[in-house]
């Protein structure tokens, strides 16, 4: 090779060289307080070259504690004439998405939320032109964190109690969509004396060991040993997103008072969810039926029947109306005075929403 073409191509590499070094990025995606896709592409992109680009922006969103990828992104072509540009969501559509968790575990809307935890987003640009050739890097930490906590119900703080086996029952964290996999650990434990609730839950062994679930209600079991009268106890709900926790509520306390007799107590039966699919459960009531339901048709009431299933023509033997709120609700249906529903049989309570949707759940009565 020629010293003046050795030298050329020693000019060329350097121009490359250079090019390269002419795009930097200012990540302005907000470390905390993502909800949504479109939030991650808050960028700035400047070009200290003469020479307009075409660039793409490509993203992998991490895993922070493993490390793994959760989801990848490819914007689309993006032009960067001299001096800086502001990139939006708009400006990089329309973005391919690809998801390393399964799918009915995430939100596949473009312009959907991201799932709740912790994140590292990795942000490349590279060259449309060039064969993807890698122009600038850039990681930022990510938080998609829910706007409410879960919402502690019963037992009230520092309520009275009158059994020692008693059933606690919360709301979901909000927004419900940022969750692909929702459950809840529960923490029970003993206040001591001169003890904060704060510092009794961060410090004393639950009374519940490695308790999760992914209802809305956990009954504190008749196998275990009673709660003590006289002593107070402090409860906690933590929200788990894939088995991680995203999410704590309050800390709320309660007491046990003296127990009703044998004579005067009244067995309390469970919250069971309604589904749209009918399956083999058969849920147990008393004076009321306890069903969950999340109104995410933002209906203010239905309508609802119920139908025994054992007898011939399955007859309608009980009709009413149910007051909601959208998101999640917990409605109690009385069936005290109802003489057409009898102890043991099989019934069905069914309504449908403004969507359409028909929902149900199968009962029996233990009065």
């Amino acid at each position: 090779m020629s010293r003046k073409r050795m030298l050329f191509c020693l000019l060329l590499l350097g121009v490359m060289v250079t090019s390269h070094a002419q795009i930097s990025m200012t990540l302005q995606v907000p470390p905390a307080g993502v909800l949504v896709k479109n939030q991650l592409w808050n960028l700035v992109l400047v070009n200290a070259g003469n020479n307009t680009q075409l660039v793409r922006v490509n993203l992998a969103l991490l895993d922070a504690q493993t490390n793994q990828p959760v989801m990848n992104a490819t914007s689309a072509p993006v032009s960067l004439n001299k001096g800086a540009r502001q990139l939006q969501a708009r400006d990089v559509s329309p973005v391919q998405y690809t998801y390393s968790i399964p799918a009915a575990k995430v939100d596949m809307d473009p312009n959907g939320m991201l799932p709740a935890g912790r994140y590292l987003a990795c942000y490349t640009v590279v060259s449309a032109t060039k064969g993807d050739l890698t122009l600038v890097e850039n990681c930022i930490q990510v938080n998609v964190d829910p706007l409410s906590p879960p919402l502690l119900n019963t037992p009230a703080n520092e309520d009275n109690l009158i059994t020692p086996y008693p059933q606690f029952t919360w709301l979901p964290p909000t927004p419900i969509g940022l969750f692909n996999d929702l459950g809840y650990a529960i923490v029970i434990v003993e206040v001591l004396l001169g003890q904060g609730k704060a510092d009794a839950v961060q410090q004393n062994v639950p009374l519940n060991a490695s308790v999760y679930t992914k209802d809305l209600f956990w009954n504190y079991p008749a196998s275990t040993r009673s709660l003590d009268t006289g002593k107070v106890y402090a409860w906690r709900i933590v929200a788990m997103n894939s088995g991680k926790p995203v999410a704590l509520s309050d800390i709320w306390t309660f007491r046990v008072t003296k127990t009703q007799s044998a004579l005067e107590s009244v067995k309390e039966t469970p919250f069971v969810e309604v589904k749209r699919a009918q399956d083999a459960v058969i849920a147990s009531a008393g004076n009321v039926l306890r069903i969950t339901y999340d109104n995410a048709a933002a209906d203010s009431v239905v309508k609802y029947t119920i139908t025994s299933i054992e007898e011939a023509g399955n007859p309608v033997v009980q009709e009413g109306e149910l007051m909601l709120k959208y998101g999640q609700n917990q409605l109690q249906v009385p069936l005290r005075n109802n003489r057409k529903i009898q102890t043991d049989k099989v019934y069905l309570l069914r309504f449908t929403s403004s969507r359409n949707e028909t929902w149900s759940v199968k009962f029996t009565v233990t009065k």
